[in-house]
């Protein structure tokens, strides 16, 4: 007994999804996602109306997106960034609700809280078994964390796996544990992922962000807090990945052994 079912729309019909249903995605594969689009496309053929989309982020790899809320498919939209491309679309006027937009902190705690619940969450996994558990650590799309799916996967009343690296059970090394899943889909592609790297999560070449990420780095050696065990975080950004890199060749230079970064 497993919780593999054959295609993406059984998975969605098994999974409940009606007019009005309020749907999660997460956005690890960045501009690279192919399951977004794959979900909706599959919605739009079922003929439901009025879905709610609650996505961690946008990106013009979405753009499909915009033609879903013209034909009435999606009416409200719940994310925490959108990117150049598909925000252009929906500041014409597209959607009559509000965007409503949320950090990257303050969405899992509305979701925990039940201020935005989920019906069903569409989680996108690099390799997932057959049984549910999941990993974005390897695979041919592997992304790395999955944490922004966390929530969804916790509080979602029902949650659909989309895979394109199927393995036996028991998955070893998990990042979400099957107990938070109901159904498990394969399919060829869940997304690109030289699409990962792309936007925010490439170093910035442009002169000006440069000078503020070598004036960054030259500020923390100089707080006194560039020390062994030192650590940091930086989240996405063009000129924060680089100040990553000017600390990098100050660490080298001086030995510093840090104890996390990222």
């Amino acid at each position: 007994m497993d919780k593999v079912v054959k295609t993406l729309r059984e998975a969605i019909q098994l999974a409940g999804v009606k007019d009005g249903s309020r749907i999660s995605f997460h956005h690890h594969l960045r501009n690279g996602d192919y399951v977004l689009n794959m979900v909706l496309d599959e919605i739009a053929g079922l003929g439901y109306k009025d879905i709610s989309v609650n996505a961690s982020s946008l990106f013009d790899c979405h753009l499909p997106l915009a033609d879903h809320i013209r034909n009435g498919v999606v009416t409200e939209l719940i994310t925490d960034y959108m990117s150049g491309g598909i925000g252009a679309q929906i500041s014409e006027g597209i959607l009559e609700k509000p965007v409503q937009f949320r950090t990257h902190g303050g969405r899992p705690a509305d979701i925990i809280k039940g201020v935005t619940p989920i019906d069903v969450a569409f989680i996108a996994a690099p390799t997932a078994d057959t049984m549910g558990n999941l990993t974005g650590k390897i695979g041919k799309s592997a992304c790395g964390s999955l944490g922004y799916a966390f929530a969804d996967a916790m509080c979602a009343k029902k949650v659909v796996v989309i895979t394109d690296n199927l393995v036996p059970h028991p998955l070893a090394m998990r990042s979400i544990d099957e107990t938070y899943v109901d159904y498990v889909v394969s399919v060829d592609a869940i997304g690109n992922p030289a699409g990962i790297v792309s936007g925010t999560t490439k170093i910035t070449r442009d002169p000006v962000g440069l000078v503020m990420a070598q004036t960054a780095a030259n500020v923390i050696k100089a707080s006194g807090l560039l020390k062994d065990g030192f650590s940091f975080q930086t989240g996405a950004g063009g000129a924060t990945l680089a100040a990553a890199q000017f600390l990098k060749e100050i660490m080298l230079k001086e030995g510093i052994k840090g104890s996390f970064g990222c």
